[in-house]
């Protein structure tokens, strides 16, 4: 099960850092892809900046999440994921539905749930058992309380 997860993890990762690449490298892609119209150089320098280091900063995130003892990442990169979502709830405030925003808010609710249960099956505290803490069996509490007897103490108070 664990390895399905990591699988699936990776190969969510390897999406993102491909989008953000093709983002960098070829931005004209991104833009049929994701249907952002005719674009100038400030349009083609914000896919580049923008989309390019949200997909590959995602990606990267779910990566090193995978790595031991960095699980926390995936949660970051989930939050990336949660915000995007959260983005396009409030353009359909304004905006309407369509096929591809659809898609694309199906594929997001996917990505987060994928990444959070991912964060929580690949817990350290899952994969191995608590440890046990060994207590001994020795007195930790002083000797019996023996009265002194010799000196003042030896009368009564009062």
């Amino acid at each position: 099960m664990v390895w399905v997860i990591r699988l699936l993890v990776a190969g969510f990762a390897a999406l993102f850092v491909i989008i953000g690449a093709r983002a960098l490298l070829d931005p004209q892609t991104i833009i049929a892809q994701f249907e952002l119209g005719q674009q100038n150089a400030t349009g083609l320098s914000a896919i580049r900046a923008d989309m390019g280091a949200f997909f590959i900063g995602t990606g990267l995130a779910a990566l090193v999440g995978l790595m031991p003892g960095k699980r926390e990442w995936l949660l970051g990169a989930a939050a990336m994921v949660a915000l995007a979502f959260t983005g396009r709830v409030f353009g359909l405030i304004s905006d309407p539905l369509t096929a591809n925003i659809a898609q694309s808010m199906i594929i997001e609710a996917i990505s987060v749930v994928l990444l959070v249960a991912s964060f929580a099956i690949l817990s350290p505290r899952r994969l191995a058992p608590e440890p046990v803490i060994e207590t001994r069996d020795e007195n930790l509490a002083p000797e019996p309380f023996e009265p002194q007897t010799t000196g003042d103490s030896a009368r009564p108070i009062g």
